[in-house]
């Protein structure tokens, strides 16, 4: 009886100092024929020299199949390799499991936030909320709204003009600022400190409508500091304000009133040394 409990016990993926699971203590096999009855897969663990067995995959992917060999990870950019669509997979990594997952391109896995492009699993859960119900709970960035409990960048409607959504969000989509965003997202733009895909609101953190400039970019450089290469429509590339940066409206203030009154004091000392000096 002890030694069929212990042998449960090393079948279960323990639990690391950062939350992360491991398998490290799963059996050790060659293939599926080693593990128990029940177990779902033999497999490859990045970093440990035999495959583990694996009773359930939604143990390591709640949506999606695990990457092979199986990784551990704590953003998207630890899953990507050299392209976050490489080999015709879409890649992220699951926010719930910390590990690496995977879709092909063309599946019909509903695994995506309703933008078609955010990897559902890849983001923060939402806060209370109802399994049951497809739109519940709060979303902890303003600008996001909860989708199956995950919190998902704003839809973007497309009327008569290309508009978005009111606040900027920030996505756990990793990316280069060197490179130019990928054509599929909308509305996107790298950030240059947080390396995330970031969606782009109306607004900046300071509630004003964010400035788009008629400069035509492809990365973050050609715009210069203080803005950022958005990726609109189609083709085009656009420089638009850093709608993260706050504006600190009391410093603009004083400067402008410096500007003004300062000459005015001089010129008023100009006049009383003039006068002085007529007398």
């Amino acid at each position: 009886m002890t030694k069929c409990l212990l042998t449960f016990l090393l079948l279960i993926p323990y639990t690391t100092s950062n939350g992360n699971f491991s398998l490290s203590s799963n059996q050790k096999c060659k293939s599926l024929l080693d593990c128990p009855k029940g177990f779902a897969n033999c497999s490859k663990v990045a970093d440990l020299d035999d495959k583990r067995c694996i009773k359930d995959v939604r143990e390591i992917c709640l949506g999606g199949i695990p990457r092979n060999p199986v990784k551990s990870c704590n953003r998207s950019r630890d899953c990507y390799g050299k392209s976050m669509n490489s080999g015709g997979y879409i890649r992220w990594c699951d926010m719930g499991t910390h590990f690496c997952c995977k879709v092909l391109s063309n599946s019909t896995e509903e695994l995506m936030c309703p933008d078609r492009v955010t990897p559902l699993y890849g983001q923060d859960k939402c806060q209370d909320a109802n399994e049951t119900m497809i739109y519940s709970g709060r979303s902890r960035q303003n600008g996001g709204f909860c989708y199956k409990g995950y919190s998902c960048p704003p839809k973007i409607t497309r009327p008569n003009d290309l508009t978005f959504g009111s606040r900027t969000f920030q996505t756990n989509m990793d990316c280069n600022a060197n490179e130019e965003v990928d054509q599929k997202f909308d509305f996107m733009f790298c950030h240059n400190d947080t390396g995330n895909l970031w969606v782009m609101g109306q607004y900046n953190v300071n509630g004003d409508e964010v400035i788009k400039h008629w400069t035509h970019c492809n990365t973050n450089n050609d715009c210069g500091e203080g803005l950022v290469c958005v990726k609109e429509d189609l083709c085009r590339y656009r420089c638009y304000d850093d709608p993260t940066l706050a504006v600190n409206y009391g410093s603009i203030v004083a400067q402008i009133l410096a500007m003004f009154f300062v000459p005015i004091i001089f010129l008023s000392a100009l006049v009383v040394l003039t006068v002085k000096y007529l007398d």
